[in-house]
This record gives structure tokens, sequence and C-alpha cells, in this order.
């Protein structure tokens, strides 16, 4: 089903923005800012959902056997009763394309980051990285969709406009998390205990697609005296292996931005941490406490782009992060189709246990044999994501 559009963005009414999510205007106190113009453009829209997960409450309600296999494919088609406005500051990008007058004032805006309004937003360096990816996050989306290709040239000069000098982009001040942070959300190990990994990724962390670095950190309980690497070695040579309970890994995805050379720069601003742990073995059942109620919990934490704007040129740390209930529905166009389901639906649909030819690993789907794990250097996933993101960049009109 092709999806509702928004009416055009010049004909916003008071009322439709009362009626977008709180965080609409996160780049500035004035809702008419370019940026938060751009932003309401990118992350929200009305909608009819091609899909509708039957994970969410008010789908599946009491039933008590919902939770079997499959469960986490269960949908409806959308209908016109779930149109309404979706998205907001958060991590997918649920629009597809504009029509002619919305593009006009898309391309309005884009205009309009010049001058002062440009000056100010690269006097915030954190700021301007942020909005920079969300221009080419708009733009990435464009060229999958085959959409407004009238746009792409526009939105490659004001993310150009936007570029920060290599010595910005490189700095220390821009960090907003350091791996250590993650220690209190840890069982039976410590966040020095995590080792970096590389593995063959999906597009889902390719940076010329998602305009973010990618590392995944893995760690064995302690109590197992099992190191990662024999973590690997095991899985790798016995298709039965067991991974070891309360084994744990953390996702960490920061921007990779354009610097005003032309060469990109994997900044550490981190925008997005993930926690998996192995929590324990009891079958697929509404009563087992876990994410997946298979044994596998997970965990997510977001940096707000509004809180970014709040701290201005002080130091954020973890504990900026809101963290996302896993119960929380998105509209998840980013893995490819209009579907409005809660996360840990759609997180189960690659980390679970049960219904899935490599339940010994746990839900850990980095130890499949197709990802290819191994120890990497440090360093290496960012300079990948470097490239990537450079390749896309290149093949953008100016």
């Amino acid at each position: 089903m092709r999806p509702l559009l928004l009416p055009p963005l010049l004909a916003l009414t008071a009322g439709l923005l009362a009626a977008l999510p709180a965080q609409a205007s996160p780049y500035s106190d004035d809702s008419e800012h370019p940026a938060n113009r751009l932003f309401r453009a990118i992350y929200t829209v009305e909608l009819v959902p091609t899909k509708i997960g039957a994970a969410l409450a008010s789908e599946h309600g009491d039933d008590e056997d919902f939770f079997v296999p499959k469960w986490y494919f269960r949908t409806r088609p959308g209908t016109a009763e779930d149109r309404k406005v979706y998205g907001g500051d958060g991590r997918q990008v649920p629009r597809e394309r504009f029509s002619a007058p919305e593009a006009d004032a898309v391309h309005d805006a884009l205009t309009a980051l010049d001058g002062t309004v440009l000056a100010d937003l690269r006097q915030r360096p954190r700021l301007a990285v942020y909005l920079q990816y969300d221009l080419f996050r708009l733009a990435r989306r464009l060229v999958d969709a085959k959409a407004n290709p009238d746009l792409l040239a526009p939105l490659h000069a004001a993310a150009t406009r936007l570029a920060l000098p290599a010595a910005t982009l490189r700095s220390a001040e821009l960090a907003t998390f350091e791996l250590k942070q993650i220690t209190p959300h840890l069982k039976d190990c410590k966040a020095s205990d995590l080792v970096e990994l590389d593995r063959r990724s999906t597009r889902l962390f390719d940076a010329g697609r998602t305009g973010l670095w990618s590392e995944l950190w893995l760690t064995v309980a302690a109590r197992h005296r099992l190191t990662v690497s024999d973590l690997i070695q095991n899985v790798v040579a016995d298709e039965e292996f067991e991974v070891p309970l309360d084994t744990t890994a953390v996702l960490v995805q920061g921007i990779v931005a354009l610097g005003d050379d032309g060469n990109a720069y994997a900044t550490r601003i981190v925008t997005d941490v993930r926690l998996q742990r192995l929590t324990n073995l009891q079958p697929l059942a509404r009563d087992n406490p876990t994410t997946t109620h298979d044994g596998v919990d997970l965990a997510q934490w977001l940096l707000p782009r509004e809180k970014v704007r709040k701290a201005d040129s002080k130091p954020i740390s973890f504990a900026w992060f809101d963290s996302i209930p896993m119960t929380r529905p998105e509209l998840f166009r980013d893995y490819g189709s209009l579907k409005y389901t809660p996360y840990f639906a759609q997180c189960a649909l690659c980390h679970r246990r049960t219904n899935t030819p490599d339940g010994n690993l746990g839900g850990f789907s980095v130890l499949r044999r197709s990802a290819r794990p191994q120890i990497t250097q440090p360093g290496h996933r960012r300079e990948l994501a470097q490239r990537q993101f450079l390749d896309f960049v290149g093949q953008l009109p100016r």
C-alpha cells in the first residue's frame, strides 16, 4: 500500500504542529527554524503503515497463547484507522518521498541553512554534525526510494555547508559516550572485559546507508573462564556448542561526518547504544521474563537531538541518553517496510533462541558462521565506515 503523505509543509497549521511528537522541534526553540522544518520533514510523516505488528499490546491483548513460535512474524495490513503522524526524535526515518509542494518547502528550508543560521549551527559542532547526518540520511532514503532526485543536490550542498574542520571532527570534546559507562548494565563482567569483533555486516550496519560507524563488543561472564577467542573457536568448530549464560554483547554506533576538506571522519558523537544478554534457557513462554520471552534480554539507548542542543558545549555522557522501552512501537522503515511494531518484536526477528537453526548461539547473530566473527584491531570498523560513507557521498549530485 502506498503511504498517504503529509500536506505540504508550507501549509502546516499550528494545530498540526501541536499534534506532532513532543520533540518535533529539537534543533531550536523556534519551531520554524530551518533545521526544525527539515527535521519534521524527515522524521515525521502522516501515513497508513503497510503492516501492524500483532505484538502491540492493543493487538493481542491478554491472549495467553500469543507467545508461541513465529509470534514476531504476525502482522495485519494497515487500515485507514491506523492513519496518524508517525516518527519523532528517534532512530527510524519514516519518510519515503515528497509531493511537489512538500519538496519545494524542503528546498526552501535547505536554502535557509546559510548566513547567520548556518554560522550559529557551526558554532555548535555536535548539533551541526547531527543535522548534517539527518540530511545525508534523507538523501540516502530518496536514492533508495528513487524519489525526488531534484532534492539530492540541494541536500548535498546544505550538508557540505555544515561541514566542519578535521581538527574539530577529531576532537575528544565531541565525545558523548565511553565504553566504561556501560558497566552498571553488565553482569558478572566489566567493561574492560569486552572485546571488539569484526564481522560480515548486513546493510543495517553499512555507513553508506546509515551514516554511522558501528562497533560490536562481546564478553563471556567471568565465572565461565572462557575467553571471547575461545568462544569464537568453539562455535565455529562445533555447530552444537551452547553459548554460556550471561554472555553479553554491546553495540555502539556514532556519526560519520563529512569534513570541510571533503574527507569522512568517524566522530566521537555516539548516538546509539544497544546491549544483548543471554539471561536464561527457559522455553518460549508468556511468563519467561526476558525481552524475547525465550531467554534473550535486549536494551537500547538513544541520544536525542534536543538533549545535544540543550547541552550546548557542556560535556555529554551516557547519562544523557534516553533508555528506549522495548515495548515502545516504532515505524521500522529502515528495515525495509512501513511496519509498525514494538522494538522487542522487531529485534526478535534476528535475536532469539527458538524456531531458528542456531538457537544454541543464544540469539547472538554475530556468532553465526556466515557472519565470520573475529577479534579486530581498534579503529578498523571506523575506518571501514569512513570509506563506506564517502563512497555514498561521492555518488550524490552536486
